[in-house]
């Protein structure tokens, strides 16, 4: 039987929506927060406009191949993106989501609004995927961090680094032991002890299922 939910997370940036909006529509940009751990070799190719299509593929060490297949719908820069994909491990698809991602002033930075509604082909726990969602958010403020720290002259072994990071670890490969939870797309899952605790801004607002 298929599950359908909705989930919302949300985030605020402190730099203006333009800059993050560009995080989403530069294609180095997006692959540095958004294709998860070097060892997975991960592949993203976007093409960003109505119509355009974006795939990333990577091959969890001792696990399966993940792609993810997406179709953008709907752009107004610096307002909102809308987008359909597809999850597959090893060409099974799993699930089909539509994504709505708003982006709102928030004094002098920016609200970030993530909204999923997902079909999912297989049972099992949700919340994998309420937790990706978070940890993308995260990941992509650990990238904006970054490119502000470079304009302020910050030294490059710095820069995007927080004090969940204090051991040294990178950003991108703390705790990653796997990217997908039940066959869920989840990049970041592992990463839940360093954002479990006083990250109320990216944390899901809302969910619901229904069967």
């Amino acid at each position: 039987m298929i599950e359908h939910a909705t989930f919302v997370a949300q985030h605020v940036y402190g730099v203006p929506p333009v800059e993050v909006f560009s995080a989403w529509a530069d294609p180095a940009v997006k692959a540095r927060w958004s294709s998860g751990p070097a060892e997975w070799n991960p592949r993203l190719d976007l093409d960003f406009r109505v119509g355009g299509l974006e795939r990333y593929h990577g091959t969890e060490v001792g696990g399966p191949a993940h792609t993810v297949q997406a179709r953008y719908l709907d752009i107004v820069p610096s307002k909102r993106i809308v987008y359909s994909y597809d999850v597959l491990l090893d060409q099974v698809r799993i699930l089909v989501s539509l994504a709505t991602i708003e982006f709102a002033r928030d004094g002098a930075g920016t609200r970030l609004i993530h909204t999923e509604q997902v079909a999912f082909f297989t049972a099992g726990d949700t919340s994998p995927f309420e937790r990706h969602m978070t940890y993308a958010l995260e990941s992509l403020a650990t990238e904006l961090r970054g490119q502000t720290a470079a304009f302020d002259g910050t030294p490059a072994s710095q820069r995007g680094r927080t004090a969940e990071f204090d051991e040294g670890l990178p950003t991108l490969q703390r705790g990653r032991t796997a990217a997908f939870d039940e066959g869920l797309p989840a990049p970041q899952r592992d990463q839940a002890a360093a954002f479990d605790d006083g990250m109320p801004d990216s944390r899901p607002v809302s969910g619901s299922a229904r069967p």
